[in-house]
């Protein structure tokens, strides 16, 4: 049996006659501390770092479990009080889960929250030590890099990582319950002419306007993204051929309506409304998609430019 070192027994011996020394470890290792009485299960112990962690004057809260109840998500408190009942009936199992926490200014607050029960000689808890880890600022980075590998930064739009996760998402839903979908491909018009005649800037400021050209044009269940260059993709939820066509002409309209440059600027849009989707994997049915949009967006420039034209269309001419 290893022995237990002679250092570990002193700092257990000044813990325990030293309240100082309890203190300090409390504040300079936790974000967090509570104690909860489960024979009377309101009453319940919080440490001045607790509530500091939540932006609350600690003198003006008090000992309620009620208290933090009140304070964090609903659905962790359901997790939390989950975990607590197995930790309960099963020492084994775990009292150790993130929950989010509503900071007295309104933000949220990730914190994760660890306890062990104190069991009495028949193994019934009887008490609830627990310790908590101010989170937020990891998360709060991990949100911003999920944001990075989302979103296009120029014009804030999805980028196609997205897009291609939105779109695996709609095919796994569309077994279950089919709808019907439209997807756009949108190319700006004579877009290396901008910047050859005004500079990238120039260009990039174009594409951040159609960019807020398409957002006002979109509904709120459709889903754009930017697809590379000058090329975006906007998929239509629940949308026909003919609910297609008028969203993807209010959106032409709006490109046209950009007073931005001496020359009009413009943009030609196809669209693809499968009537089948036959292919078994989301990438597949997607490429479908888009080589339908394609070759109608070749048609719309074809004709002109600063068109719409439906893959349909030219099935049948």
């Amino acid at each position: 049996m290893t022995e237990q070192h002679y250092l570990k027994e002193e700092l257990y011996q000044l813990v325990a006659s030293q309240p100082e020394i309890f203190d300090f470890l409390q504040r300079g290792s936790l974000d967090g501390l509570w104690y909860w009485d489960l024979k009377h299960p309101e009453v319940e112990w919080m440490n001045e770092r607790f509530w500091e962690l939540l932006g609350y004057d600690p003198a003006e809260m008090k000992h309620l479990a009620s208290e933090w109840q009140d304070l964090i998500h609903p659905d962790d408190l359901n997790v939390a009080l989950s975990n607590f009942e197995k930790h309960c009936a099963d020492p084994s199992h775990p009292y150790d889960q993130v929950v989010r926490y509503r900071h007295k200014k309104g933000h949220t607050v990730w914190v994760r929250c660890r306890g062990i029960a104190i069991r009495d000689e028949h193994g019934k808890p009887v008490r609830m030590l627990g310790a908590h880890n101010d989170l937020t600022a990891l998360y709060e980075l991990q949100g911003r890099l999920q944001e990075l590998a989302y979103k296009d930064p120029l014009t804030q739009l999805a980028n196609r990582n997205a897009f291609l996760e939105h779109f695996d998402w709609t095919i796994n839903n569309f077994r279950r319950k089919p709808e019907s979908l439209s997807l756009a491909l949108i190319d700006v018009d004579d877009f290396k002419s901008v910047n050859d005649r005004h500079g990238h800037q120039a260009g990039d400021k174009v594409l951040a306007e159609v960019a807020d050209a398409i957002r006002r044009a979109c509904r709120g269940n459709d889903y754009a993204a930017r697809w590379g260059g000058e090329e975006f993709v906007i998929l239509f939820h629940d949308t026909d051929q003919a609910e297609g066509l008028v969203v993807a002409e209010r959106l032409r309209s709006e490109v046209e309506g950009l007073a931005m440059l001496e020359h009009p600027l413009t943009a030609s849009i196809g669209l693809s409304t499968p009537a089948v989707l036959v292919e078994e994997d989301s990438r597949q049915i997607l490429d479908h998609f888009l080589r339908e949009a394609d070759k109608a967006v070749y048609m719309a420039k074809t004709n002109g430019k600063n068109n719409v034209v439906h893959y349909t269309e030219m099935r049948s001419k």
